[in-house]
């Protein structure tokens, strides 16, 4: 192996060996991760949300009549969402379609406290900002008018 090579060979392992750090330390996140606890308001609510495409480590739904209004959301508008099983998972084809108008329609309720949803995936190494988190048993998407 030349001198280039190697040094070429040392450089890509370790950018993989961060890597590969990075991805398990995602995966092996917990609950606790977090710092909150996951107490339920035990108020059932039916919701009409839309998705937000935002750019930093924060809660990215918000309800439909805020969205209409753009003048009036506070921070403390935007929520979480978390499904309260695989079945009950928003499908990945949604995220595509938000932006042409549609919404969800979701019933459950409210954690207690600003947290974190377990299923989070952080877009950066930032702590994500807690919200209030929408913990949902059923979903219906609804066209836009």
């Amino acid at each position: 192996m030349t001198f280039r090579n190697r040094y070429l060979f040392i450089a890509v392992t370790i950018v993989c060996i961060i890597g590969l750090i990075q991805q398990w330390r995602i995966h092996n996140k917990s609950g606790s991760d977090y710092d909150a606890p996951k107490i339920l308001s035990g108020v059932k609510e039916t919701l009409l949300l839309r998705h937000v495409k935002r750019n930093c480590d924060c809660a990215d739904w918000i309800s439909v009549t805020l969205s209409n209004d753009s003048t009036k959301i506070k921070e403390d508008d935007y929520i979480f969402v978390e499904p309260a099983s695989t079945s009950a998972q928003i499908p990945a084809y949604f995220l595509a379609i938000a932006d042409h108008g549609y919404s969800v329609r979701l019933e459950g309720e409210f954690y207690k406290e600003k947290t974190i949803p377990d299923d989070y995936i952080p877009k950066t190494n930032e702590k994500p900002v807690s919200a209030r988190v929408f913990y949902y048993t059923s979903y219906e998407v609804i066209k836009p008018e």
